[in-house]
């Protein structure tokens, strides 16, 4: 690179060249328009504007768990700690457009000439600035600008992350107590017919298998306990760790049985574009590509000369003698030469400015697939909790049946005991059901939520 300075008249000539040229490494940016379809494939509820979507299972005990995650959850904090970073970057950006003031002073005593000692001082000042005439501070503002637009998604995208994963972990928790109260409640029934067979066998009425086939049923409900007591303190630790909280303070409260968590609105999604256009990740993405593309300006802007214009003055005192004051003033120019480097710079920032673009239409056809998944699997729920709920109808009722039966000498008691098994399976089967409606309801909303409340 070769550093000269220039006379006025020759810098007037140049400047109008080169303020002819001062666009070229400007990039003009549009945002990239999503090619979508005009509705999804599967039916899709209205959009509202509730974004505050977990709200429609009316569960206050959920509501409490994500305004606590919002407090303190760990990664939603780091995600707005990096908004303050990119911040500050992008104040530190915009200030290279100001002018650079420096002050010294300095004091000497010596015998600098051979002739006797003396004393002098001095203050100076010097002032720089920095014109940026081919754009790449003003490409560079524009960058850091879309970088925190971008952190600010982030934050979004945390949030809708923890969202989701409390809700999740609850829905998991209370279905795995809804689970050890029904297997419990099957416990008490089946020891009762335990005991109730041990005394017809005392009194010749059963037989050792009808015993053995009890004790099996038994055995079966109080293996299946531990899995559930398990999965229910493995949710309960979610819980802990995604709201910042201790497990001891939260299990009293949530030791509490509680009914399944229920959606009582429909998923709030719209049409394609309205999904696009509101998904913080696919805004994220654009606003990556974007900086991306600002900063192939500023790659660009590193071909073309740079000028900055320099002062400086420094007053010198001499105790017993003369004053003397030193200034200077004037423009430098640097002109790049050998540009091998510059060369490569732009080509990387163009190939990241082509990924960026390719990132976000990939988060695009992320969204939708989120969208039309979730749409497959929440319009069907109804048909299959509706299914389960009349077989555990039917399921009681043939229990009710083979008790009668068997207590008239009309069945058998492996009859009960087999009426008793799938009584438990289907009741077993409908959380199950209840438990895959709430997961759907959740991964649709998160899938079409859009940007929460800041």
């Amino acid at each position: 690179m070769t550093q000269m300075t220039i006379g006025r008249r020759s810098l007037l000539k140049w400047s109008a060249a080169t303020l002819a040229l001062a666009g070229c490494a400007d990039v003009n940016y549009d945002p990239p328009a999503a090619a979508v379809s005009a509705r999804f494939d599967g039916a899709a509820p209205v959009r509202t504007e509730n974004r505050m979507w977990w709200t429609s299972f009316r569960d206050s005990s959920l509501d409490q768990l994500i305004a606590a995650g919002n407090a303190r959850n760990l990664s939603v904090r780091q995600a707005v700690e990096a908004v303050n970073e990119a911040r500050a970057a992008a104040e530190a950006i915009g200030a290279n457009d100001l002018p650079g003031v420096d002050a010294t002073a300095g004091a000497q005593r010596g015998n600098p000439n051979g002739t006797g000692t003396a004393t002098s001082s001095s203050v100076g000042a010097s002032a720089s600035w920095v014109l940026d005439i081919f754009g790449a501070n003003r490409n560079a503002r524009r960058a850091a600008a879309a970088q925190l637009d971008a952190a600010y998604l982030s934050a979004d995208v945390a949030r809708l992350v923890m969202e989701s994963g409390i809700a999740n972990a609850y829905v998991d928790m209370r279905y795995y107590q809804a689970n050890i109260a029904l297997t419990q409640r099957s416990l008490e029934s089946r020891r009762r017919s335990l005991d109730l067979t041990r005394t017809q066998f005392d009194l010749g009425g059963a037989a050792r298998l009808d015993v053995l086939q009890a004790e099996q049923l038994v055995a079966e409900g109080e293996a299946q306990l531990p899995a559930y007591e398990v999965g229910f303190d493995q949710a309960l630790a979610r819980l802990a760790t995604l709201t910042g909280q201790r497990i001891a303070d939260l299990r009293p409260t949530l030791r509490r049985g509680s009914p399944q968590p229920r959606p009582r609105f429909s998923a709030s999604v719209g049409v394609p574009a309205e999904v696009v256009r509101e998904r913080p990740d696919v805004n994220l993405a654009e606003r990556q590509y974007a900086a991306a593309a600002f900063e192939v300006g500023v790659a660009q802007a590193a071909f073309w000369p740079s000028v900055s214009l320099s002062g400086s003055i420094s007053p010198t005192q001499v105790r017993g003698g003369n004053s003397i004051t030193y200034w200077a003033i004037g423009p430098t120019i640097n002109l790049p030469i050998f540009q091998a480097g510059n060369i490569a710079n732009l080509k990387g920032a163009e190939s990241r400015a082509v990924q960026a673009k390719l990132a976000w239409e990939q988060s695009v056809l992320n969204a939708i697939e989120e969208v039309e998944s979730g749409l497959a699997a929440y319009n069907r729920d109804a048909r299959n909790i509706a299914a389960q709920q009349r077989l555990v109808s039917t399921s009681s009722e043939a229990v009710e049946l083979s008790r009668t039966n068997f207590s008239l000498g009309e069945g058998t008691f492996m009859n009960v005991l087999d009426a008793e098994r799938s009584y438990l399976s289907a009741q077993q089967s409908l959380s199950a059901a209840e438990r895959q409606r709430a997961a759907d309801f959740i991964a649709l909303s998160v899938a079409a939520a859009g940007r929460s409340t800041r």
